[in-house]
Formats: C-alpha cells, sequence, structure tokens
C-alpha cells in the first residue's frame, strides 16, 4: 500500500486507478470529521478523519488529488453546520433561497480554509508520517487570521474530553488544533506500524515497529498535552473552589414571545424571593428596550418613554428588583427616528434602576447586524434587508458596583470569538457573562454548537463563563471548561449558581495571538525547506 510507505514521497505513478476509490475516501473523511460536531462524544472520529487525510497525502497532489479534498472538506462542513442557509435567511429576514446563496460561498471558503494545510503537506512533505506537522502548524495560523463568518477551529471538537483542551490557557484556542493533528500523526503511525507489523517476519518485527522523529515528535506533543491537561484541570478545580463566589440567577425565556418579557419578570422575581438572594440577575440579549445615551435611570417611567425608540418604547425591565439586573437592549445616539449610532448593548441597572454601565457589543454577526462590504458598496445592503443594522462598540469595558464583581460581558456572537474574551479578562474581569438571543436557531443542534464554539472562552481566559440564553444554552461554564450546571431548550426556567471569582492573568492572555503567528514563521520554514528538497518526479527525470 503506497499510503504507509514511510521515509520517502509516495510515487503518484504507483497508485491505483481512481475509479469509486476517491469519492468513497473523500466521503468517509468528510463524515468523520463532521461527525463530532453532531455528537461531541466522538472525539476520536475527529483523529481518525484527519489520519485518513494525512495517509493519503500522497495522492492529494495534482489537480485531480486537491479536488477531491476540497469536496471532501466541503462535505464535512456542510454535514456539521447543515443548519447554516436556514440561520442566515432569518438573520437577513430573506427568503431561504437567498440564505442558501450566502451560504453556499461561506462553506466554500471555510473549507478551503480546512483543506489548506493538506495541499501544504502534499508540497513539503509527502510522506504520511512527516505530514502531521505541517498540516498542524498551517491550520493553526490559518485559524489565528482567516475570518470566518462562524468563528469555528478544528480543535473544538476535543472539548469534550476536557484534558485534551487545557493547553488553551497558554497558547490560545488555536493549540488545540495543533494537538489534534498530533493526534492524526500518532494515530496514523500506529496504522502503518501495524500494516508493517502484520507483513513482517519474526525476525524483521521490531524493525517494523520503528518510529520516525516526525512520529515520536507527534506522541511526545500527545503525552505532553495531557499530562499539562490533567495536572491543570486539578489545579484549576483546586483554585475555583477556594475563590470568592457570585451567586448568579441566569433567566431563560424568549423576549420575543407574546408573554416573553412578562415571563422574564414572574421567573426573576420568584429567584429571588426565596431564602438567599442572588447577587446578580442576568436576561438574555434583547431583552430589553432601546435607550437614549443620555438616559442614567430607568425609574422614572415618563423619562424613559421620552428617551427611547420602537420597538418597546418606554420598556422598563424590573420594578422593585431584589439584586442588580444584567440585560440586553439598544442605546442609541443622536435622533430617535434616525440615530446617528445604534449599539447592541449590555445594561447593568441596581435595585433602585440605575443604570451602572453599559458594554457595547464589538463583534457583530455578519449578514445579521451588518452587511459585509456595505460601506464600500451601499448597493450591497439592499440585497440583505436588516430591521437595524447596529454600529460596533469601540473599547471592551468591564461593568461593576460597589463591592460587586467585575463583569466581563460579550454579547451573543462575541462569546465565539477569543480576542473578545481575552481583552475583558486583561482588563481584570472576573467573571465572564454572555447574554444570546438565539432565538434564529430553533434546532436544538444549533444552539448546542453555540455554546461548543464559545465553551473554550473559560479555559483560555480561566474564568467562569455563565451564559443566558433567550432559548438555550443557559449554562455555567467552568474554568476548566466543563459544564458545571445548565437549563434545558427551549424552556422557560431559572438556573441559580454560585461561580467562582478569579483574578490571575492567563499566559494566553498576555501573549495574544503569538502561537499562531510563531505558527506562520515555522510554516514558511518548513515551506523553505520543502522548495530546496527536490520532487520525486524532477528526480526521476534526471539521466
Amino acid at each position: 500500500m503506497t499510503w504507509f510507505r514511510a521515509g520517502r514521497p509516495v510515487d503518484r505513478r504507483e497508485a491505483p486507478p481512481v475509479g469509486l476509490a476517491a469519492p468513497v475516501a473523500a466521503g468517509s473523511i468528510a463524515l468523520f470529521v463532521a461527525a463530532p460536531w453532531l455528537d461531541q462524544g466522538l472525539v476520536w472520529c475527529e483523529w481518525v478523519g484527519v489520519a485518513a487525510a494525512l495517509l493519503a497525502i500522497g495522492h492529494v497532489r495534482g489537480w485531480r488529488g486537491e479536488l477531491w479534498a476540497l469536496v471532501s472538506a466541503t462535505a464535512a462542513l456542510a454535514i456539521a453546520f447543515h443548519w447554516t442557509p436556514e440561520v442566515l435567511a432569518y438573520a437577513m429576514n430573506s427568503e431561504q433561497s437567498l440564505g442558501l446563496l450566502v451560504a453556499v460561498p461561506l462553506v466554500l471558503w471555510d473549507a478551503t480554509r480546512l483543506v489548506l494545510p493538506f495541499w501544504f503537506a502534499a508540497r513539503v512533505a509527502a510522506d504520511p508520517l512527516r505530514a502531521w506537522l505541517p498540516a498542524g502548524v498551517l491550520a493553526a495560523a490559518l485559524e489565528g487570521f482567516v475570518p470566518s463568518v462562524f468563528p469555528w477551529k478544528l480543535g473544538y471538537s476535543q472539548i469534550a474530553w476536557p484534558p485534551l483542551v487545557q493547553a488553551a490557557d497558554l497558547f490560545g484556542a488555536e493549540v488545540t488544533t495543533f494537538v489534534l493533528y498530533a493526534h492524526a500523526g500518532t494515530l496514523a503511525w500506529l496504522l502503518h506500524a501495524a500494516v508493517r507489523t502484520s507483513r513482517a517476519t519474526p525476525a524483521t518485527r521490531w524493525a517494523a515497529l520503528a518510529c520516525p522523529p516526525s512520529s515520536l515528535l507527534a506522541i511526545a506533543v500527545c503525552g505532553l498535552n495531557l499530562a499539562y491537561g490533567l495536572g491543570a484541570t486539578a489545579e484549576w478545580s483546586r483554585r475555583a473552589a477556594e475563590a470568592p463566589t457570585l451567586t448568579v440567577a441566569l433567566v431563560q425565556a424568549n423576549p420575543d414571545d407574546e408573554d416573553g418579557i412578562d415571563a422574564l419578570r414572574s421567573l426573576t422575581r420568584r429567584c429571588t424571593a426565596g431564602p438567599v438572594t442572588p447577587g446578580l440577575a442576568c436576561w438574555p440579549e434583547c431583552s430589553g428596550g432601546s435607550y437614549d445615551a443620555r438616559l442614567d435611570s430607568l425609574a422614572d417611567a415618563e423619562r424613559v418613554a421620552a428617551l427611547s425608540r420602537p420597538p418597546r418604547t418606554g420598556m422598563r425591565p424590573l420594578e422593585d428588583a431584589a439584586c442588580p439586573l444584567l440585560f440586553g437592549g439598544k442605546i442609541y445616539v443622536g435622533h430617535p427616528d434616525r440615530p446617528r449610532a445604534l449599539h447592541q448593548s449590555a445594561i447593568l441597572i441596581d435595585t433602585a434602576a440605575t443604570i451602572l454601565g453599559t458594554s457595547h457589543k464589538r463583534h457583530l454577526m455578519p449578514f445579521g447586524e451588518y452587511v459585509p462590504g456595505g460601506d464600500i458598496h451601499p448597493a450591497i445592503r439592499i440585497r440583505f434587508a436588516m430591521q437595524d443594522e447596529i454600529t460596533a462598540g469601540d473599547e471592551p469595558r468591564v461593568l461593576t458596583w460597589s463591592r460587586g464583581p467585575r463583569l466581563g460581558v460579550l454579547l451573543c456572537y462575541e462569546d465565539m470569538i477569543p480576542s473578545a474574551a481575552r481583552s475583558l479578562a486583561n482588563r481584570s474581569a472576573n467573571v465572564l457573562v454572555s447574554l444570546i438571543n438565539g432565538s434564529a436557531f430553533t434546532a436544538p443542534l444549533t444552539l448546542t454548537q453555540h455554546r461548543l464554539l464559545a465553551q473554550l472562552r473559560a479555559v483560555e481566559c480561566r474564568r467562569s463563563l455563565v451564559r443566558c440564553a433567550a432559548t438555550g444554552e443557559t449554562c455555567v461554564i467552568s474554568p476548566t471548561g466543563s459544564i458545571a450546571a445548565a437549563l434545558p431548550l427551549h424552556a422557560r426556567g431559572t438556573l441559580v449558581a454560585d461561580v467562582p471569582l478569579l483574578e490571575s492573568t492567563t499566559l494566553a492572555c498576555r501573549l495574544g495571538p503569538a502561537f499562531p503567528l510563531a505558527c506562520c514563521a515555522a510554516g514558511v520554514l518548513l515551506a523553505c525547506r520543502g522548495v530546496r528538497r527536490p520532487s520525486l518526479d524532477t528526480v526521476a527525470r534526471r539521466p
């Protein structure tokens, strides 16, 4: 089998006729890669899918192989994120056909990002046992700097096994993808060794088990990552147990329902009327009104009515609150009919309805809150009729009150952006709070995947991440990335939990995108080394 020949490039002229082999291989790899996104317990499937792609690396060179690799990547993403057209159509307030039209180039863009590491590895390390390193290096670099509408990273598929992702507090989310490639490289060597051993004689069996340096490196990366993960899990669990806590009440109800606001009010009163009053109550994104930036209190009904705009003109969330309330609303600047700026915001009020602070959403949802390229070509906006076009906030703001916790608030889409959480932790936030609407996500899988894409923020910053969503997934994520408590999806309810307040700043927060930058440099070095090495076809043509 040419796939298992280590130590030299695989000659494409030795490969068997394609026939059905290429589509079957592409489809199988796609299913394995997509599986953990559909069922998060299938972590090992990602290893198998990536390992199979590495073992087939000698067949990727040439336009046919590259095309089949792109087909496989596209199929994997189409399976994993099959809800994309429906969600885009809802966000854009348009027909399903327009959602599909927008989804196709977005999926192709992400598929190209997914397949580029394998194209690269096929050119610089055609040996399957060496291919994991250049592929992993480029994958981490691309994830760090190439934008994506739904900012997934391949390593997120590993978070169901928390010890595998703890190194994110050292090097950021991208390191989880690099380690995933190391797992795949280790699995590729095991398969290679198994095949060679089955064909070896008793005298050559030990030689068949020889491990090349590239595979030894993959095994070392996996071992060190697991050892660090187990140690870090124990250490941060201990720190969380000893830290001061905040009792938070997360209220889950869809404010867009006819009785949604009344449900939020009644649920909040019920959970704060007990023997223990929470230190903070949270409502989802878009649960409040749209207020003038000059408004400093929601206590005066007439003033609120005069300084607010539709929808929900004059809306005051909760009278006689037993504890401070954090909720999502809008803040506008200028005339209410033609505001100069309209922010999606988190608003913190105290028990007297005084506005203690606001935090504006800085990372907006493409096609849902703004149209990419709309500033360059205003005609594009006509194609995407949104109810409101939101203005991005310009700086991270930590919300607090006298002797209260320091809240780093993320609004919906932002909890998938590593830099958004890092900036708040660097501004001294000791707990992360995510307010989410999510009413566009009707399928349970979509809500679960949104939580999956946000879950690593807790590990990167070593902060508790509490998520308050309109329809789910409302949950508390521990500083080790595990889900401590959660409410059922699409069900009204209240989750009351004590969350630790941690203070230390992680290396990942200090370094920012240093790891993907280092991977960029390593990719350049590997590319230069690959250029200097003559290709197999060139050697074959020499006299």
